[in-house]
Formats: C-alpha cells, structure tokens, sequence
C-alpha cells in the first residue's frame, strides 16, 4: 500500500517480539531498515509513525490517548489537526 507521499509499504502482522527482530542497532531510527517505521494494534485503535528520516513521531488514537499525551511532559506532545503540517516548531524542510 502507499502512504505519505505515496511510498510503498509492505504490512506485516507480528508481534512485538518478532517485530523486533527485523531490525537490529539499537533505537529503530538509527537502524538500517529499508522501511519507516509504522505500528499500530490489530483493533487500529491507535498508530506510531516514525519516518527514517525525521526527528519526530506520530501518533494518532482517539482524543483521550491525545490529551494524555500532551499532558505529559517527558512526552513533549502538541496536538496536530489534519491538514496541518505536522513539522515541530523551530524545524525547517530541507
């Protein structure tokens, strides 16, 4: 399937343990992998994005999982509405 600016995708369904073996080198985005990293439950309740190349993460779910994330501070979060660039403050496009 294609997503974002119509890459391709292959979806996999695996468990955290085994997904966990595709890659190795530590922190997923300094790995080698040739795909970005996407993974949400089977329910697609929820989803984390993580692009190879960018120094930020998704996250989509329902309004409570949002609002918990930006309530915490470790967790650095601002809400993105769709449509908008989801591109962090203070960060520029090459």
């Amino acid at each position: 399937m294609s997503l974002y600016w119509n890459w391709p995708y292959v979806l996999v369904e695996a468990g955290p343990a085994q997904a966990l073996t595709w890659r190795t080198g530590g922190h997923l985005r300094h790995a080698h992998g040739a795909l970005p990293d996407l993974f949400f439950p089977a329910d697609r309740s929820w989803l984390v994005s993580a692009l190879w190349d960018d120094t930020w993460t998704c996250v989509g779910g329902p309004a409570a999982l949002i609002d918990a994330l930006e309530r915490d501070p470790l967790a650095n979060a601002r809400r993105v509405r769709p449509g908008e660039d989801a591109l962090p403050p203070g960060l520029t496009r090459e």
